[in-house]
């Protein structure tokens, strides 16, 4: 090594080192430099834009995801072999062993038992979990081959299946198929039509050769061409339910009087891409009032542990409602609908049904099969305006995982006053949160030995206000006194002389 000056303090001139990547590296490069005898190392310039982009498209389509469901009018096809690896497939399983099919073999030649199996596996596709890419114009461009994606939409049906079903050959100008466009690109949806699942879907798969039918489903990318074509294997299809074949079906099924106040709003199929469309259109129109409603929201009791939708509702009411108007009422409770020798759909009706209309994102459909296949509980919020209202419905539908939908809340509906909790929970002013408690409940909580401090402490380390209190419901104090006193006055009139 050379020496840069003379004498005693000369510093050793560094020896030339070649670079042999120097002016080579597009993307990041590592660079080394000698520091007192040791290596310091670091990486300079940006990440691969193929990288970049990948992991772009990546995230795109996990916010494309969402849970796919469907209330159908017939269930055309189910494809039970490849249904069964989806983790949800289990219940699907289940359904076809109840209704008495042989699991191992189609449907064709199984007697009445696929009929059954219809009726027994539609409720289930509207309770589903199964989390799919929507296919649109958005996500359409993007998908690739394996993803689970959900379609919807008018279709044509090339190759109409002739019986007897036989195996599709594999030819696609030979095998069945519907034709959905989606912009300017063509998807073309294969399926075994040895799965459909009665005679009436092949009647009505040559009526789609004829005329575009719609038909809702979900599916796993098979292929996408360098032209862009996208070719689906079907899991699951059928032709969703109208409102008008909702209503009809309600009527025919109902114990008693359909209740005042229902309209086909109230019978439209929720979880279809076009009534959705038509139902933000609907509120778009609708007239804001000032004055304050109050809600009730739906939840998987199941799904959830002992208070979390306490937080997560508070958690959603300071997001959506502005701290300096904030004076709301809250309760959690379990809701239990007794059916008493009615339907779940008369039950359901008499809960939604109100003139004028109640705000509600539940349907009669809807909310009937919410009846029979979970165990529901219930918060309800008071004090928000009709903004507030629809906000907090998409606050908690963004991040509650066990929601199902709202209803506005009318206590002077029977049911309404029957089933929903009587007094509140919590009273939010401001950034205060406080915990009301009455008379009777806190002689039953000291009698029982309960930590009072406790509930305070708890919320206080959630940090999502600046305060927590007790604060006594004067109302609710004074009706139990006042029952109180007639008890005992009931037992003391009820004492011999």
């Amino acid at each position: 090594m050379e020496q840069v000056g003379g004498g005693e303090g000369a510093f050793p001139k560094p020896s030339k080192v070649r670079n042999d990547l120097s002016g080579q590296v597009a993307g990041p490069a590592i660079q080394a430099g000698a520091i007192h005898g040791d290596v310091n190392i670091t990486m300079t310039g940006s990440r691969p834009a193929v990288e970049a982009t990948e992991e772009a498209l990546a995230e795109e389509l996990r916010r494309s995801s969402q849970i796919w469901r469907a209330r159908f009018s017939s269930v055309d096809l189910v494809n039970l072999p490849r249904v069964a690896m989806l983790s949800q497939g289990n219940a699907v399983a289940a359904a076809a062993r109840r209704a008495g099919l042989d699991t191992t073999r189609p449907f064709s030649g199984q007697g009445m038992a696929p009929g059954e199996f219809v009726r027994i596996v539609r409720p289930l596709f509207e309770t589903w979990d199964a989390e799919a890419v929507t296919l649109c114009e958005r996500t359409a461009e993007k998908v690739h081959r394996g993803l689970l994606v959900s379609f919807e939409g008018a279709m044509r049906c090339n190759n109409p299946p002739e019986v007897p079903l036989r195996e599709p050959t594999g030819v696609l100008t030979k095998d069945p198929h519907l034709i959905l466009r989606i912009g300017a690109r063509k998807v073309v949806i294969t399926f075994d039509p040895r799965w459909l699942t009665t005679s009436t879907a092949t009647t009505t798969l040559h009526e789609a050769a004829r005329e575009s039918l719609t038909f809702s489903g979900i599916g796993t990318v098979a292929s996408v061409s360098e032209r862009g074509q996208i070719r689906i294997s079907a899991l699951v299809f059928g032709q969703p339910e109208t409102a008008l074949q909702a209503q009809f079906e309600y009527v025919k099924k109902s114990a008693i009087p359909a209740p005042a106040g229902l309209s086909s709003a109230d019978f439209r199929n929720e979880l279809t891409r076009s009534e959705l469309s038509q139902l933000r259109s609907n509120r778009s129109r609708e007239r804001e009032t000032v004055s304050h409603k109050s809600i009730a929201l739906l939840f998987d009791e199941d799904e959830v542990l002992p208070g979390q939708i306490d937080r997560d509702v508070l958690t959603q009411i300071s997001r959506v409602v502005p701290e300096y108007r904030r004076d709301v009422g809250v309760a959690v409770a379990s809701l239990f609908f007794n059916g008493q020798g009615v339907t779940a759909a008369d039950i359901a009706a008499h809960f939604l049904a109100r003139e004028p209309a109640l705000w509600k994102t539940l349907t009669v459909p809807g909310l009937s099969t919410l009846i029979g296949s979970y165990n529901l509980a219930v918060s309800t919020v008071s004090g928000l305006s009709s903004e507030q209202v629809k906000d907090l419905h998409e606050a908690v539908s963004e991040s509650v995982t066990s929601y199902l939908g709202c209803v506005e809340v009318d206590r002077k509906l029977p049911l309404h006053d029957q089933l929903l909790p009587p007094s509140d929970d919590y009273h939010v002013i401001g950034s205060e949160l406080r915990l009301v408690y009455s008379a009777a409940r806190r002689i039953v909580d000291e009698a029982n030995g309960e930590d009072l401090d406790a509930p305070l402490n708890e919320w206080r380390e959630v940090g999502l206000f600046r305060s927590v209190e007790w604060e006594e419901d004067l109302q609710q104090s004074a009706t139990e006194e006042q029952e109180a006193s007639m008890l005992i006055e009931a037992w003391l009139n009820a004492q011999p002389e």
